[in-house]
């Protein structure tokens, strides 16, 4: 399938879904507090709420998604990327095949690499948020949770065994 313009940018991350693996590196990515207690991370996931608006991980996840659908859905006909409905079944597919071990997060890793492919079918690498959530999953942890009051603040990931 093309995704148009930024087709590679797509593949990269369908690419990725397949194995977990890319040029990994052990530096910590900019801007993101990192934890190591899974139960932590579950909480933060599913529980916490963050801010004043009260936002929850989930919340400020749709927050940013539906930025990209609202630029999306205000493109001509002629620049919408092709194919974005098929991204959810292939990169589901990839991560319930590859290695990847944490079940309980099964949903949510789905969920940000096809929000990351969507992202940048439609914007290339212009979406900091959802560049930011594929650097994390590069390096080999789980976005989680947010730290402080929501745009503010950073990002809180678990790492991954």
């Amino acid at each position: 399938m093309n995704y148009g313009v930024f087709n590679n940018l797509v593949e990269e991350v369908i690419q990725f879904s397949k194995n977990f693996q890319s040029e990994q590196t052990n530096k910590i990515p900019k801007n993101i507090i990192i934890i190591d207690d899974i139960k932590r991370a579950e909480h933060l996931a599913y529980d916490e709420i963050f801010g004043e608006e009260e936002y929850n991980w989930k919340d400020i996840r749709e927050l940013e998604r539906s930025k990209v659908w609202g630029i999306y859905y205000a493109m001509s006909e002629n620049e919408k990327p092709k194919g974005l409905e098929e991204l959810l079944e292939i990169i589901a597919d990839n991560v319930r095949k590859s290695s990847f071990k944490n079940s309980i997060f099964y949903n949510d890793v789905v969920a940000d690499l096809t929000n990351c492919a969507i992202n940048r079918a439609i914007n290339g690498k212009s979406n900091p948020f959802f560049e930011k959530l594929f650097e994390i999953y590069q390096f080999g942890a789980f976005p989680c949770g947010w730290n402080g009051d929501y745009p503010e603040g950073k990002i809180v990931a678990f790492k991954l065994d």
